[in-house]
C-alpha cells in the first residue's frame, strides 16, 4: 500500500465551520482554558458573511482560512485497502488539519494591519511543516490586501512563541513593554452605566 500526501490552504466555506468550532475548543483546551469558546456555527455563518442576507454589515467581520491534507491510497491486489476501481486507482481522503482566523484591524503608526486571532494545527499534524504554511498564507493574504504589519499574541508558556520567533515576529512585550489588555464580562457592560447625565449619547 503507498500512501501520497499533499497539504493545502484555502478560504473556509460555511460546509467547513463544524470542523473549526471543533478546532477552536480543541485550542482553548490546550490553551488550559477549556470554558473560554462561547461561539457557535450559527455565530459564525453570521459573522464571517457565510449565511447569505444575515450578516449586518457589507463586509464580513472575520476572514478564516482552512489547512487541509489530501491523502491517496493507492493499493495492490494483496493491499488490506482495495480501491473502488476495477483499474486499480487510488482512493482520496480528505481532512482539514489546522485553522486560522484573522480579522483587519488599524494601526495610527502604520495604517491597515491584520490580526491573526487564532492558528491552530492539530497535535498529530504539528512538527511537519504544515504550520508554517498556514502562518505564511494568511501573511501572503495580509500583504495582497495592502496590510503593513501582522499582528498576533501568544502565551508565554506555549513553545509557538519559538516558530513566530523564526518566522520573523518581534516580541514587542520585550522590546516595547505593551500589555494586552481587554474589557469584558459585567465589569465592561457596565461602562455605559456610568456616563454623566445630561451627556448626549453617541449616534453610529
Amino acid at each position: 500500500m503507498a500512501v501520497s500526501q499533499h497539504a493545502s490552504v484555502r478560504k473556509t466555506v460555511k460546509e467547513d465551520l463544524g470542523a473549526i468550532v471543533e478546532m477552536i475548543q480543541e485550542l482553548a483546551d490546550f490553551e488550559g482554558m477549556s470554558d473560554g469558546p462561547k461561539l457557535t456555527i450559527q455565530d459564525l455563518l453570521r459573522d464571517g458573511g457565510f449565511d447569505d442576507g444575515v450578516l449586518s454589515n457589507s463586509v464580513p467581520l472575520f476572514h478564516s482560512f482552512v489547512l487541509e491534507l489530501t491523502e491517496q491510497i493507492r493499493t495492490g491486489n494483496k493491499g488490506k485497502i482495495t480501491s473502488c476501481s476495477s483499474n486499480d486507482e487510488p482512493l482520496t481522503r480528505t481532512t482539514i488539519i489546522g485553522y486560522a482566523i484573522c480579522f483587519y484591524s488599524y494601526s495610527t503608526w502604520q495604517g491597515k494591519s491584520f490580526f491573526l486571532e487564532d492558528i491552530y494545527i492539530k497535535p498529530n499534524y504539528r512538527k511537519r511543516g504544515y504550520g508554517e504554511l498556514l502562518f505564511k498564507t494568511v501573511a501572503q493574504h495580509a500583504l495582497e490586501n495592502g496590510c503593513k504589519r501582522l499582528d498576533f499574541h501568544v502565551l508565554a508558556w506555549n513553545p509557538a512563541k519559538y516558530f513566530y520567533n523564526r518566522m520573523g515576529a518581534e516580541n514587542l512585550t520585550e522590546s516595547e513593554q505593551w500589555e494586552f489588555t481587554v474589557c469584558q464580562g459585567k465589569k465592561w457592560m457596565h461602562l455605559p452605566k456610568t456616563i454623566p447625565s445630561g451627556s448626549k449619547p453617541l449616534k453610529s
